[in-house]
């Protein structure tokens, strides 16, 4: 069957594309304005579900203010192989963060730190670019 290589090119083709399209929208996101955050809440949520079981990771709540008016994001901790003590959350709860925000669409950010508390931060950088979004 000769059409299995081109639908495997294909797809390559396509996954090679998105990768560089993501990489480009990141690397837009750093230039754009910063603001400070501050984290709002966090709790454990599932992020994943697949046939081997669920995932749990801590989620955060952030907010930030552009020209007066208030948005908000959430981001995740990674990696967690328990479920984390609430100390944890008491910690992360009114700290502070650098975000930066589209200046043509405040709603949208991007977190650069990559690290926070040991654990790597992950963030959606999707078609929205502007959050974490569990399942």
């Amino acid at each position: 069957m000769y059409w299995k290589p081109i639908v495997e090119l294909a797809f390559c083709v396509f996954a090679l594309s998105w990768w560089i399209y993501q990489t480009i929208k990141r690397s837009k996101a750093r230039h754009w304005p910063l603001t400070e955050a501050t984290i709002e809440s966090g709790s454990v949520e599932v992020v994943a579900r697949s046939r081997y079981g669920v995932v749990r990771l801590p989620v955060f709540a952030f907010s930030y203010e552009v020209a007066g008016t208030y948005f908000g994001g959430r981001f995740a901790l990674l990696p967690y192989i328990t479920d984390p003590d609430e100390s944890l959350f008491s910690r992360m709860t009114g700290r502070k963060l650098q975000v930066h925000y589209n200046p043509g669409r405040f709603e949208e950010w991007y977190l650069p730190d990559k690290i926070i508390e040991g654990c790597k931060i992950e963030q959606k950088i999707g078609p929205h670019l502007n959050s974490y979004y569990p399942q």
